[in-house]
């Protein structure tokens, strides 16, 4: 591919990561661009699941993808956001297409005008992705100069072994007498910040509660159904509101020990793949599937604010707590409040969220919370707790000594499309 057709390809990046499917999504955004990049530079060993989890979404190198599959799963949205784009009316005249096969990592491109046949232009379309299911990738083979030398490494040792074998001696005595010679790699920020949970035996227990939900109750439904002529319709059906009477409204029946929100979903998949990140067990818990017993052995994460009164219990007595349905007060600093955003259709353009991590020493018990005032800064918090570039970022500049305290972030979550879009950390505050 010359330099013409790798600039179009480019600018035709360019113009998908800016539109209307992609803007939303920062992780589709990265992974298309990655996975664009390797196919130019023709890194094939880097278009493997295990290398782009690491690269991309910050997992370790040797991080099992079997139980993690955030790859495979962010690759089938970016798929499915590049073909609504390619659908879109607004789309200018077509000059690069990017696609990506199913069951592959590495980009295809199609330029307007030039037939697929032409092998001078088509050298990525024309050779077969490797599998992904590799442990490891492949070391890059080495170069004439790096040979030679390592065949005359191998005959020097050969003709004289005793070296090594008394080199061999020697280092077993100085590491016997207790001189380090190998720096163990420094823990990361994510791993400190995660170490009081990794401590305790017992598996982390993640719990959410779970929002009300008022449902028609099953006469009023059977009785819309006929006379509606919806035939075998079952109860998921939308309900014309605006011609109810008062007693269509004492049908509703609250449901409030059964459903989650999108956002609340999208937590406890954040912090269930951080687990198995971080190889810990975790236990799964919802509704009512709690009690004060499992708060003062285990470690635990507490997702949602408003819809968990776990949360609000825990961070009633601390700093950061919340108020009134739609705010986070500073019990210091009264004047200072952050309130939730929602525009008059419904929307929500800001969003809020505590993240507390509440140390237990003695008993080795660690609390924390990911919690936003509504469902967006809950996931978003959540996000923030898995992702080890964003605890790292926030280790640069956090106060000293903060992996061994309490701690308090407040977030602020700007949201577009009903998609938490952009963080920021507006206060911290440890003890």
């Amino acid at each position: 591919m010359g330099s013409r057709e790798i600039a179009q390809v480019r600018r035709t990046l360019s113009s998908i990561l800016s539109s209307l499917q992609f803007r939303s999504s920062k992780q589709c955004q990265d992974l298309l661009r990655y996975v664009i990049e390797q196919t130019l530079n023709d890194q094939s060993d880097l278009l493997r699941e295990r290398v782009i989890g690491a690269a991309v979404f910050g997992r370790r190198p040797d991080y099992d993808t079997a139980n993690d599959p955030i790859v495979r799963a962010r690759m089938a949205e970016v798929r499915k956001r590049l073909a609504q784009y390619y659908q879109s009316d607004s789309l200018e005249p077509l000059q690069t297409r990017i696609e990506i096969p199913p069951g592959h990592y590495r980009v295809t491109f199609r330029f307007a005008g030039v037939p697929e046949s032409v092998p001078a232009e088509e050298p990525i379309l024309a050779e077969p992705a490797k599998a992904t299911a590799v442990i490891a990738p492949i070391p890059p083979q080495a170069s004439p100069v790096a040979l030679a030398a390592e065949a005359d490494s191998a005959r020097w040792a050969k003709g004289n072994g005793w070296l090594f074998l008394a080199g061999a001696v020697m280092v077993l005595i100085v590491a016997v007498a207790g001189l380090k010679f190998f720096t163990m790699p420094k823990a990361t920020a994510f791993d400190q910040f995660w170490a009081p949970v990794l401590r305790n035996p017992m598996p982390v227990i993640v719990y959410t509660g779970t929002n009300v939900v008022y449902r028609f109750s099953p006469q009023f439904l059977q009785e819309y159904r006929k006379s509606h002529h919806l035939g075998d319709n079952g109860p998921e059906f939308a309900v014309d509101l605006a011609s109810l009477d008062l007693a269509g409204v004492r049908s509703l029946q609250p449901s409030s020990n059964a459903y989650l929100t999108t956002g609340d979903v999208s937590a406890v998949t954040a912090i269930t793949s951080a687990m198995v990140q971080l190889k810990k067990p975790y236990e799964l818990r919802f509704a009512q599937d709690i009690s004060p017993g499992d708060l003062h052995a285990a470690p635990i994460v507490l997702l949602g604010a408003f819809n968990n009164q776990w949360t609000l219990n825990t961070t009633s007595p601390l700093r950061f707590s919340f108020s009134g349905g739609d705010t986070i007060r500073d019990a210091e600093n009264p004047k200072r409040t952050w309130q939730v955003n929602v525009k008059p259709d419904g929307r929500t353009t800001d969003d809020y969220a505590i993240i507390s991590r509440l140390l237990n020493g003695d008993r080795g018990q660690t609390r924390m919370t990911a919690a936003g005032i509504g469902q967006y800064g809950t996931q978003a918090a959540a996000e923030f707790l898995s992702s080890s570039e964003k605890i790292n970022a926030f280790a640069r500049t956090a106060p000293a000594g903060w992996s061994s305290k309490n701690l308090q972030i407040v977030i602020h979550v700007q949201v577009v499309d009903d998609v938490p879009a952009a963080v920021e950390i507006v206060a911290i505050h440890q003890w």
